[in-house]
């Protein structure tokens, strides 16, 4: 319950945080990084930053949580395909995003970053390992080269 008290905390305050980063130093100079977003009312914008960063890190604990329980040894296929599921549109949500504030399409790199961090959490190299007759087969097949 804790634990739970100080996610919902953490991203409660963390939404408006990167809001603020993100006006305080996308909206400044000739050109502003942010564009379109920089000449709306300042309430409006830092609301949809804070909405928008909300959401994408709420889809972040989301997907570490089904990562984590995907990593016990007894987890079916569907948690672990939900949770590689959960990882691709935290990437997309996350590309989407910076393409919204951008307008850049670099950052829909982050849909196989995430897919390759996740899987990294989640494969389990042990389940890949071959059985021991075909292990046998196969040294004595390399020795006779």
């Amino acid at each position: 319950m804790v634990r739970l008290l100080i996610y919902g905390l953490s991203l409660l305050h963390l939404g408006p945080g990167v809001a603020f980063a993100l006006l305080s130093f996308g909206c400044e100079g000739h050109a502003p990084y942010l564009g379109a977003l920089c000449s709306k009312s300042l309430l409006v914008a830092f609301a949809s930053l804070t909405v928008g960063a909300w959401l994408v890190l709420g889809m972040g604990l989301v997907a570490v949580h089904l990562v984590g329980t995907a990593r016990r040894p007894n987890a079916s296929v569907a948690l672990r395909s939900f949770s590689l599921l959960s990882l691709v549109a935290f990437g997309t949500l996350v590309g989407f995003a910076a393409w919204a504030l951008t307008g850049t399409q670099l950052f829909f790199l982050a849909i196989p970053a995430s897919l390759a961090v996740g899987w990294l959490f989640i494969a389990n190299p042990l389940v890949c390992s071959p059985v021991a007759g075909a292990a046998k087969s196969s040294s004595s097949s390399q020795r006779a080269v």
